[in-house]
């Protein structure tokens, strides 16, 4: 196909016309009208869009905040419920401890006091067996005194005894001799008796 020849493009002819009515005007200028508050809605749309994604973005990254301190707390939350139970248990076993130590303090106290009653009595056992050793000692020394006095009486008495004896015995041999010229033997003079010991 041969193509047309290209005919030059010419300036349309001025139409000459009569003014558009008023309504026409209102219509344009209304829909000027509405397609500026159209776009300042827009706008205004666009914006409060903006907005609210900021605020979401916000209020995203503010829930993140809280969702990390929520577990952060009920993390301290769970370590404050161990530690508290840690120390209810260390306080339990505290207060059996104290326990047992008071029951310990009060067996000892018991046999302490025990102990001081029974060194009280072997005390009083002492003295009294102290005060029967001088009662003793002193009824033997009196006994010892009394004996040896008796002892001495007795050494005395059988002197003069042995004295007197002697004494007899001389006489008779005189009185023989007067009686029988006959020489006759000598008399054994009698040995004293033995002196017992004086008791120590």
């Amino acid at each position: 196909m041969e193509s047309e020849p290209l005919e030059p493009m010419l300036p349309p002819e001025p139409r000459t016309s009569a003014a558009p009515p008023l309504w026409v005007w209102a219509l344009v200028v209304g829909l000027g009208a509405v397609s500026v508050y159209a776009g300042y809605t827009a706008m205004s749309a666009k914006q409060l869009y903006l907005e609210g994604e900021h605020i979401r973005t916000d209020l995203a990254q503010q829930r993140d905040r809280l969702k990390a301190n929520v577990a952060d707390l009920s993390r301290q939350v769970e370590q404050a419920n161990r530690s508290r139970d840690e120390v209810e248990n260390a306080l339990k076993q505290s207060r059996a401890n104290t326990e047992a130590a008071s029951a310990q303090i009060a067996d000892l106290q018991k046999q302490v006091s025990d102990q001081q009653q029974q060194i009280a009595e072997l005390q009083k056992a002492r003295d009294a067996a102290e005060a029967n050793a001088k009662n003793a000692e002193t009824h033997i020394k009196a006994a010892k005194d009394t004996a040896e006095k008796e002892v001495a009486s007795l050494k005395a008495q059988l002197a003069a005894a042995q004295k007197k004896l002697n004494q007899a015995l001389a006489d008779l041999k005189k009185e023989r001799e007067q009686v029988s010229p006959v020489p006759m033997p000598p008399p054994t003079s009698v040995p004293p008796a033995a002196v017992p010991p004086a008791p120590r």
